[in-house]
């Protein structure tokens, strides 16, 4: 398998551990960024040619790792969220697959660090402000409004306000400030903001690596995550 450029000293320990529990495939494509796939015990890791990378390599040996952990956070909050009616018809597929992104990203970071990269480097667009004042502005104007028939809820908007702040939770660039962006989402939606926060928070005190099934697990803080959601948006007319 060809790896050259791809490991070096600081990912190496991270390869070959992977390797003895994962049939790992490489495969060079004409693409802009890296991506991997993984089911069971076989991943395959999508690499640029003309970006050979051994952090952005070592971003997606990462996203294994965690599966090794038996992290399955992603999956989990799909199947979770398909259990309620109403939350699927606010969380898209494109949603639930970001805010599992992001969810990875946050136990990601420390192992990346630690291993010796540098956090601008954990994410091709780290630079990139993760809440525009555009985006701010279309949530704010289509989130709700009043008809004959009371209060209606824009259920794109709710997407891109839930989007939006676990995009700023897990933002790896320590120097970006979003204090007034994530007071913006409290004042329009506090019910929804508290129970967000209440989620990404228990997700921060999570350790993957204490094994015990009851309180060590995230099971039941996804239950806990999605119940709550569907409480808030029981009775709200979300179109």
């Amino acid at each position: 398998m060809n790896t050259s450029g791809l490991i070096d000293n600081r990912n190496r320990d991270l390869w070959e551990s992977l390797k003895n529990i994962y049939e790992i495939d490489i495969q060079f494509q004409n693409r802009v960024d890296y991506l991997v796939f993984s089911q069971s015990n076989k991943a395959i890791i999508y690499v640029p040619k003309n970006k050979i990378d051994p952090a952005a390599f070592t971003h997606e040996l990462l996203h294994i790792y965690l599966r090794t952990k038996k992290v399955f956070i992603s999956s989990g909050l799909v199947l979770s969220i398909k259990g309620y009616p109403q939350l699927s018809r606010i969380f898209s597929d494109k949603l639930l697959e970001h805010i599992g992104n992001c969810l990875d990203h946050v136990k990601m970071l420390p192992e990346y660090l630690r291993l010796g990269f540098e956090r601008e480097d954990f994410l091709s667009d780290y630079s990139t402000h993760k809440f525009s004042k555009e985006e701010r502005k279309i949530i704010k104007q289509n989130y709700a409004g009043s008809s004959v028939l009371g209060k209606i809820y824009n259920s794109s908007a709710i997407d891109l306000y839930i989007g939006k702040f676990f995009a700023v939770k897990s933002c790896p660039n320590n120097t970006r400030n979003y204090t007034n962006e994530l007071k913006e989402l409290e004042t329009l939606d506090s019910s929804l903001y508290q129970i967000l926060d209440k989620f990404f928070i228990a997700w921060t005190e999570f350790d993957y690596n204490n094994d015990d099934p009851i309180f060590g697990g995230y099971h039941s803080m996804l239950f806990d995550f999605t119940d709550e959601l569907d409480n808030w948006a029981t009775g709200k007319k979300i179109i």
